[in-house]
């Protein structure tokens, strides 16, 4: 039994399809795309949502367990490459792909001898309160290479506290999915577990599972020499080919190196009065007719901008610490809807997000107006190769037929003065989660891979909170940092 902060594993379950035959009718290897070969195979992604017990329900009916392994068996009926494992391709060098079909997802169960509302009490619920900040709630993860290709692609685990309430720890490998296919599946998961009480349930809109150009993976001896070479010749702008002895030593000149203090993560949370002032702040005022910023591009570009600040100023006052890295910045967007349902269908699961960043040069993103920088950050998201159909496939045709994927790299450059922003704030994350009620609480928890310095989300405040358009940035930094920005009357002069 695992025991963690009073949390204890009683139960661990292999869960598999309801029809054997829904995973027998795949291709094995189930190829995975271009986009998710871009995702390292050992990061998942980790949601917890938590439920209030209402007082008309016992605790034995309430988010019970054995309905909600029923449902997720349903659930990989639709899903039943989920059921697999994962695997580095060496043939493809390096491409990723479901093998071992019909294993199994996994879900633990779990109990707390507390209250929930002893941990995230009315108010301001903060899942940095949740034991261990909810890693507790979470299946344990390891993240050597060979471990996470033998463990499942999806784990949840059922937490049942003293009151009754609940929560669900939600991990999925990244490999497979991104934001939107996570709280799609939730969402899937929620609909058969309510379908459950009236029969045999069945989703209204099935999703769709087969990655966009996942058939040229591996492919390139379908093409004709002069067709792949085309393909090869193309120059991506978000891309480049590190040199052969790189690829196979890994060694490079961006290589990750870890920052001088421990990393902290923070929930800091803004107000839509405060939103609603930062972009005054971020809009040109002499912007002309039809030209606009979003609250994103606001948030995001006073972020990047007190960020940066902070950084210099750290340097200012330890010059033991190094010269700060090009200040990049960057944000996933959605392709789902730039690339139209020819190519990525109504409910499409796998990853769909496009990489976009940009660089202010530093004195720029120091000393001017926020209006500047947002202008920025907003064109950022709408350059050809994330908005023109030709120049996307172009990119993915690139990805997908490269003989050596491993020799693949960003042009982001991740160091000491970059920062990353993922806008979760647009799903609609409590409604996904309606299993006997809504949730509470919906957040991802900072875990030893999302403790990056520079690496943030922006998620939507509790909806019991009653203000709409509030935002909870949940954000990793160096801990001086910290109390640098703590200390800038500017950076929360709204609040």
């Amino acid at each position: 039994m695992h025991d963690s902060q009073n949390v204890v594993v009683s139960n661990r379950y292999k869960v598999c399809c309801m029809k054997e035959g829904s995973w027998k009718s795949l291709a094995e290897p189930f190829r995975l795309g271009p986009i998710d070969q871009l995702i390292f195979p050992v990061i998942p992604m980790a949601v917890i949502f938590a439920y209030e017990s209402p007082s008309e329900v016992t605790l034995a009916e309430f988010m019970d367990i054995e309905r909600l392994k029923t449902a997720v068996s349903y659930l990989l009926d639709y899903y039943p490459h989920l059921t697999g494992r994962l695997q580095i391709n060496a043939k493809d060098a390096g491409s990723p792909e479901i093998v071992r079909l019909g294993t199994g997802a996994e879900i633990l169960e779990a109990q707390c001898p507390q209250r929930l509302d002893a941990f995230i009490p009315p108010g301001r619920r903060s899942l940095e309160n949740l034991p261990m900040g909810g890693n507790a709630l979470l299946a344990p993860f390891d993240t050597t290479l060979e471990t996470v290709c033998n463990g499942p692609i999806l784990t949840i685990q059922h937490t049942r506290f003293a009151c009754g309430g609940v929560t669900l720890g939600v991990r999925l490998l990244h490999v497979v999915s991104d934001g939107a296919g996570v709280f799609q599946l939730v969402e899937d998961m929620a609909e058969l577990y309510r379908g459950l009480a009236s029969g045999t349930p069945a989703l209204s809109h099935p999703p769709h599972i087969q990655p966009y150009m996942s058939n040229l993976m591996g492919g390139a001896a379908n093409l004709r020499p002069e067709e792949l070479q085309e393909v090869l010749d193309y120059q991506p702008a978000k891309f480049h080919l590190a040199p052969e002895v790189d690829a196979v030593t890994g060694d490079s000149s961006s290589a990750f190196r870890p920052p001088p203090h421990p990393v902290v993560g923070r929930f800091v949370h803004f107000s839509s009065r405060e939103l609603q002032a930062i972009k005054a702040q971020a809009t040109d005022p002499n912007a002309p007719p039809g030209s606009w910023v979003s609250t994103f591009d606001a948030l995001v570009a006073h972020l990047y901008q007190y960020v940066y600040r902070a950084r210099v100023r750290q340097r200012e006052l330890d010059d033991s610490l190094d010269a700060l890295s090009p200040p990049d910045i960057l944000s996933p967007v959605d392709l789902r809807n730039r690339l139209g349902p020819d190519a990525m269908p109504k409910r499409y699961f796998g990853n769909a997000g496009s990489s976009t960043f940009t660089c202010v040069p530093p004195d720029v993103l120091a000393t001017a107006p926020l209006w500047e920088v947002a202008k920025v950050v907003h064109d950022m998201t709408r350059t050809p190769e994330t908005t023109a159909r030709e120049e996307i496939d172009s990119t993915l045709r690139w990805l997908a037929l490269q003989p050596d994927k491993r020799r693949i790299r960003s042009n982001f450059r991740y160091g000491s003065g970059s920062l990353m922003v993922s806008q979760w704030n647009k799903f609609d994350m409590y409604k996904s989660g309606t299993f006997d009620v809504k949730p509470v609480l919906v957040s991802t928890p900072f875990t030893t891979i999302s403790l990056l310095d520079g690496l943030g989300y922006l998620l939507p405040a509790p909806e019991e909170e009653g203000d709409t358009g509030a935002i909870v940035l949940a954000l990793a930094l160096g801990a001086p940092l910290w109390d640098i920005l703590d200390s800038d009357v500017g950076f929360r002069r709204y609040a």
